[in-house]
């Protein structure tokens, strides 16, 4: 009886895998997965990055103690826009400042009450919500924290002067990746 010299066992071994293993047609196949917003909640199939928007504005300009913030995906929030500027353009602050801001609602958004810490929601005709926030902290701490919430990689920019109602404000426009509304309010208020 012959054996096989023991050099060719390793060789013989090798030849098997590789006839087994390779082939001409890949095992490697692709699938695609919707994108995420938040962790665990995917996006809408349709959202391209930078499909949510905050629109809001800050009375008084150089020293906020009122902020008006109308959130939600930006085509949304672009069809609001708009009614959103008037309304911000008749904003009030009472004297001392101690209530709630005065203002007149655009055609069919209604009052939906105070809620946690806003001291107004507002709803517009197709569902979004605009909250009336008494403030903490000054511009720059608050658009940062903002632009954080929506995932907007540079606010700079972000904000030009608004006159309102016998008050000169801020309007502030962000617009990134992440739904702001999905994910909580983020970081608080930086203090004063």
């Amino acid at each position: 009886m012959r054996v096989a010299p023991r050099r060719l066992g390793p060789a013989v071994a090798f030849a098997a895998l590789w006839a087994a293993g390779c082939g001409t047609d890949p095992a490697i196949s692709s699938y695609r997965v919707p994108r995420s917003t938040e962790a665990g909640q995917p996006a809408p199939p349709d959202a391209p990055a930078g499909d949510y928007r905050i629109l809001g504005a800050m009375y008084p300009a150089d020293d906020p103690q009122w902020f008006l913030k109308l959130t939600g995906p930006a085509d949304a929030v672009a069809k609001n826009e708009a009614a959103f500027d008037k309304l911000a353009a008749t904003l009030a602050l009472p004297a001392g400042g101690a209530k709630a801001p005065t203002f007149t609602l655009p055609e069919g958004w209604k009052l939906a009450g105070p809620r946690s810490i806003h001291a107004e929601t507002v709803r517009t005709p197709d569902g979004l919500e605009m909250t009336v926030t008494a403030s903490v902290g000054g511009v720059a701490a608050n658009v940062d924290r903002w632009a954080g919430q929506v995932g907007a990689a540079n606010p700079a920019g972000a904000t030009r002067p608004l006159d309102a109602a016998g008050v000169k404000g801020l309007r502030v426009d962000l617009r990134g990746p992440k739904n702001p509304s999905a994910g909580g309010m983020g970081p608080m208020m930086g203090k004063k």
